[in-house]
């Protein structure tokens, strides 16, 4: 509706107007002012009445035109030209009002200069599009074509076809967050053996003296990691144990079950390193040495021939 939108500020300018109007009426009409708000409570009766908007418009600006003050009564024909009905007659009674509570509103009480002055002020740039709705941004266009679309979809479908669609939708929603939270879980459970099947550059000496060089240093979670990694290598290379990548560390312990003597060794030492290399528990000389002794006891291992089962 066009009246909740137009700024408070425009009823004080209104009300200013029609005083203009109302000083310009001849001193012979009856009650001067009075004539002229006994003209706009007829018009707002008919209006309410429910008189044809086009006669109400030819009545309201030939009222506005008799005293050269149609400018007063512009927003209220603006208002019936779009049909808001409801906003002109709200114009209309505040109009009313103010007139009655006005004193010497209509009589002479403005000189002709008050009434250009109050005239200019109405009609500057600063009041012209006081009551034009503010254009939406292009984000509440799209939420707004977006809302019609699916209201509308919405509309097709019925009540019946709307819950169904509803269901639907909820179904696919909760069927995603279940297969993330498997995602989650079964990543959390499953942690992933870092070193892979050694590639030609790698060393088992050298990743073995990187980590002594770290535990000498006091990063005793980084020397663990390259201990073990050596151990694995180790065995990849002499060819006691085959370690795949994409191995997780109880894939690598079950790989490992048929060599008792191995698994003796690789348990602990891969305890050690998911604790160094996958927790936020506190890794010190004492769990280094542990996780060592384990790493060179398969590095040992490696180059021997599996026992017969």
């Amino acid at each position: 509706m066009a009246g909740p939108r137009r700024p408070l500020l425009l009823l004080p300018l209104l009300a200013a107007a029609t005083v203009l109007s109302l000083s310009r009426v001849p001193v012979a009409a009856a009650g001067c002012g009075g004539d002229y708000l006994a003209q706009l409570v007829q018009v707002r009766g008919e209006l309410e009445a429910g008189a044809s908007i086009p006669a109400v418009v030819d009545r309201l600006q030939a009222l506005g035109s008799a005293d050269q003050a149609s400018s007063a009564l512009a927003p209220v024909i603006a208002d019936l030209e779009s049909g808001d009905v409801t906003g002109a007659e709200r114009l209309l009674a505040t109009t009313a009002a103010t007139l009655q509570s006005s004193q010497g509103s209509g009589c002479g009480g403005l000189t002709a200069s008050d009434r250009q002055a109050l005239s200019r002020v109405y009609a500057s740039p600063a009041l012209a599009n006081l009551d034009q709705p503010s254009s939406p941004n292009w984000l509440q266009q799209l939420i707004d074509a977006v809302g019609n679309a699916l209201g509308g979809v919405l509309g097709a479908l019925g009540p019946l076809g709307a819950g169904i669609l509803a269901a639907l939708l909820l179904g696919i929603v909760a069927a995603i967050a279940v297969w993330r939270i498997r995602q989650v879980t079964a990543s959390g459970r499953e942690t992933r053996a870092a070193p892979p099947a050694a590639p030609p550059e790698v060393d088992a000496e050298r990743e073995w003296s990187r980590a002594l060089a770290a535990s000498e240093g006091g990063d005793f979670r980084t020397a663990i990691r390259h201990a073990f990694r050596s151990a694995l290598v180790s065995l990849v290379q002499r060819g006691r144990l085959p370690v795949q990548p994409a191995w997780t560390t109880p894939e690598l312990l079950a790989r490992a079950r048929g060599d008792p003597e191995l698994t003796a060794q690789l348990t602990p030492a891969a305890a050690g390193f998911d604790r160094a290399w996958y927790s936020e528990a506190p890794v010190d000389a004492e769990r280094w040495e542990e996780v060592r002794g384990h790493c060179q006891a398969i590095r040992g291992l490696a180059g021997r021939r599996q026992p017969p089962s």
